[in-house]
């Protein structure tokens, strides 16, 4: 939450503080009614004992930002002897995004104590990398985890009295959002760290979820009653094993999990009562994603990685009498890839999330069958699940921030779901027999650095660079090594910025630009221009910032949905990446004089040209490796069936003709080693930190490496009650 207050009369935003906004959102929540100040200090200041001007502090610091008068009143009234009233008309609005994650998308994986053989899931990189706040708090999730999300809830206030209009739709939503009253929240798990993943018990009264170890040690399960109280480990892993995704039966009397090693994935069964865990099954070609008990409890049901002989990726059934997987039979397109399956609460449907990081939301009958598109988001969704009356879904959805979304079956509306307090709502899971839920409260966040790598260090330092209080990423050094491209909310909004090397007063915003904080900037080859994802009215677009002047302009690109673009050697070309419509990007070659396309290339995660070789090369969003082609993109060969794993398509680069990697692996949670070149020496830039985005950037020297990472990895468990409006909902 930005906590940010606009007036059309001041040129300037004014922050308030947490508390403040807390007390704002309970007077939203009971507008035109007077809220006793007793009832703020229980809803802002629960568990705690604060002294009674905490409310008359907050109440003045949001007097001070409407510019509103005690006296005379025009937002919030003073109810003598009885509390606050807000008397202004309320607008809850959500910012519209055509992108497919206009965060950064995310995937799970495990600590760098024990990095999986494959990890699919959420995003495309769901938990490797911090659950973005963009703005605001990049978020580290596990070591070997990718990026991942916040909510982004703007209050409009009107400046005088007005009728209330229809709040904005989330992107892909035709339909008016309707006001569903905000949620409260608290954390029941507190301590310093990493809890993932949470699963919320049928009957709602205990979550299971996974702890990260401490020092590079795996994680492990462990069960909490639904209260700020001591946790219980309910499996203990051997040294070098990790322990992650926990699945409740419906029944409530068993735990299914995943087991991994750097080599090894296992899916595992443990009663809910403790105990010793038995082996289920292998995972499918070494990979895992989110899962779901069939309602029989007899299986297992997950999606997972295609391999070079499959067209696509169905959902498949693990059998756990005799541990073999069997592909569910349904209607599923080549190159589609599903994940997160959810059997709905009667047993009757299976919903699941279709594609990677331009992602939806499907349904179709348990036994198979048609699959129906339920959303129509192309984005990234974070974690979703049932309600327990099967009336409907909430999901997580990242845009500029993550938020919290109310999908209803009856109408296919979606609404957003607002919460009253702060951090990164992502990754829910609601009882079944309980109108309650748990999710990941990411409160991560990170910093640029920069890392030589033409030494011989196994773990050369790191320096930071333009530090700030905000969130830095996507770092991008211009070919001659002296000017830094990157994408940072320091000033409370997301920006471009350019700045020399090693001199912050040279640092500057770029004007008239609002980023897509998901790929690198991309340099020409003469340093003078940059290519960049911009947000607009009408979608994401391709824009030419002019380094020198920062004069933008927009790019005529044919295609309405572009994810990324690059320059090549022909400065008359040009390649963008474009979402077809169906979650799944295609390669393009544009002529840039009539946007004629020249050719193409169907499943591509992202691509980057190498001006050294005058070739590019490209990664597939559901098959592990990286390919090449010619400039003509006329033929396309792979060149590495090893790295990197799709969670990490974007884990890698080009310098010089020489792709690296630096993803995770042999224990380091941010490598980094040429790709192509078997007896090259590698380095371990982080080991308990993965790079934001993934993206890196190298000088032209290949001296120095450009990366985002982690500087402060906090996530805990969320817990809430469902408002009783949600019940109604049929």
């Amino acid at each position: 939450m930005r906590r940010i207050v606009s007036r059309p009369d001041r040129g300037e935003p004014m922050r308030v503080t947490v508390k403040a906004m807390q007390v704002l959102l309970v007077l939203v929540e009971r507008r035109g009614t007077v809220v006793a100040r007793s009832t703020l200090l229980e809803r802002v200041w629960p568990d705690t004992m604060p002294t009674d001007d905490v409310v008359t502090q907050a109440i003045a610091q949001l007097r001070k930002a409407f510019g509103d008068d005690r006296e005379s009143p025009r937002y919030i009234e003073t109810i003598a002897k009885a509390g606050y009233r807000l008397i202004a008309e309320v607008q809850w609005q959500t910012e519209p995004d055509g992108s497919d994650s206009a965060a950064i998308d995310g995937e799970p994986a495990t600590p760098a104590a024990a990095p999986p053989p494959a990890v699919l899931e959420g995003g495309t990189d769901d938990m490797a990398e911090p659950a973005a706040r963009v703005p605001r708090a990049i978020a580290a999730a596990w070591p070997t985890l990718v990026l991942a999300a916040v909510l982004l809830l703007a209050i409009v206030l009107a400046f005088s009295k007005r009728s209330p209009v229809d709040a904005a739709p989330l992107a892909g939503d035709t339909e008016p959002q309707r006001v569903v009253a905000p949620i409260v929240y608290r954390a029941i798990t507190s301590t310093p760290g990493l809890e993932r993943l949470p699963a919320l018990s049928p009957d709602g009264a205990t979550v299971a979820f996974a702890q990260a170890g401490s020092e590079g040690e795996g994680s492990t399960l462990m069960l909490q009653e639904v209260a700020q109280a001591s946790a219980r480990s309910l499996t203990t892993p051997e040294a070098g094993h990790s322990d992650v995704m926990p699945v409740w039966s419906r029944d409530g009397t068993r735990i299914a999990f995943v087991r991994v090693t750097p080599r090894d994935c296992r899916i595992m069964i443990v009663a809910s009562s403790g105990g010793e865990a038995r082996e289920a099954g292998r995972c499918l070609r070494q990979a895992y994603s989110m899962f779901d008990w069939t309602p029989d409890g007899r299986g297992i049901v997950m999606g997972g990685l295609r391999s070079a002989e499959d067209a696509s990726a169905p959902l498949q059934r693990l059998d756990l009498a005799n541990g073999r997987w069997q592909p569910l039979a349904y209607g599923i397109a080549d190159g589609d890839v599903d994940l997160m399956p959810r059997y709905s609460p009667d047993g009757r449907w299976l919903a699941f999330r279709r594609n990677i990081s331009l992602a939806d939301l499907w349904l179709m009958p348990a036994g198979g069958g048609t699959p129906r598109r339920l959303t129509n988001l192309r984005g990234d969704i974070r974690g979703w699940d049932w309600l327990p009356d099967g009336s409907g879904l909430v999901f997580s959805h990242v845009t500029s921030e993550a938020g919290l979304y109310v999908y209803r079956l009856a109408d296919g509306s979606i609404d957003p779901l607002p919460t009253l307090s702060t951090g990164n709502a992502v990754h829910p899971d609601l009882a079944a027999g309980a109108w309650s839920m748990v999710f990941e409260i990411d409160q991560s966040r990170s910093g640029l650095f920069r890392v030589r790598i033409d030494g011989e260090a196994p773990e050369p330092a790191r320096e930071p660079l333009f530090e700030s209080s905000g969130v830095d990423m996507l770092p991008a050094i211009s070919p001659d090594g002296r000017t830094l491209a990157f994408i940072s909310d320091r000033t409370m909004a997301v920006q471009l910025w350019l700045g020399q090397v090693g001199r912050a007063d040279t640092l500057r915003a770029i004007e008239g630009l609002r980023p897509v904080p998901r790929h690198l900037p991309v340099w020409s080859a003469d340093g003078r221009t940059l290519l960049v994802l911009g947000k607009t009215g009408d979608g994401d677009r391709v824009f030419e910032v002019d380094a020198g002047s920062g004069r933008v302009r927009r790019l005529a690109v044919p295609d309405a949905n572009p994810v990324f673009a690059a320059y090549t050697g022909d400065p008359d070309r040009l390649l963008v990446g474009v979402d077809g419509g169906q979650g799944r990007i295609r390669l393009v070659l544009y002529a840039r004089v009539d946007w004629r396309e020249i050719a193409s290339i169907d499943d591509v995660a992202v691509a980057r040209y190498d001006a050294t070789g005058d070739r590019v090369f490209f990664t597939r969003p559901s098959k592990v490796g990286l390919w090449r082609a010619d400039p003509g993109l006329r033929e396309a060969t792979q060149v590495s069936e090893v790295d990197p794993a799709p969670q990490h398509y974007r884990h890698w680069g080009v310098f010089g003709g020489r792709p690296f990697y630096n993803g995770p692996g042999g224990g380091c949670a941010t490598s980094w080693r040429p790709l192509l070149e078997s007896d090259a020496a590698g380095a371990c830039v982080s080991r308990d930190g993965v790079a934001i985005a993934g993206s890196p950037s190298v000088d032209g020297t290949a001296t120095w490496l450009y990366l985002g990472l982690p500087m402060a990895q906090n996530i805990d468990i969320g817990w809430a009650a469902l408002p009783v409006g949600l019940r109604s909902l049929r």
